[in-house]
């Protein structure tokens, strides 16, 4: 089986299916795909909801953190790896 050029359905670019692909999609009996990779890429991620990232500090040590939490509207503490590694195990209600 020799790879195959597709033309994307959405943006009329070629793109390969290379051979590895295209046995993988014959034995879960599957078509070849009709987008490139960056369209199927596109078409994945446009189904999750889009994060936005903030800076801030740590509100123990006040190391600098990039968090996805607002730190405007949080309501518990934002933490940096090293203080919720502390906090986690001094409060972790499994360990005793």
């Amino acid at each position: 089986m020799a790879d195959i050029t597709q033309t994307c359905a959405q943006c009329g670019k070629k793109f390969l299916v290379i051979e590895v692909e295209q046995e993988f999609l014959k034995k879960k009996h599957l078509p070849l795909p009709a987008l490139c990779p960056t369209d199927r890429q596109s078409r994945r991620l446009s189904g999750r909801g889009e994060r936005t990232l903030y800076k801030t500090t740590c509100q123990e040590c006040g190391t600098p953190v990039i968090t996805t939490y607002d730190p405007k509207t949080v309501t518990s503490k934002i933490l940096c790896r090293t203080c919720y590694q502390a906090f986690f195990d001094k409060n972790d209600p499994v360990i005793p």
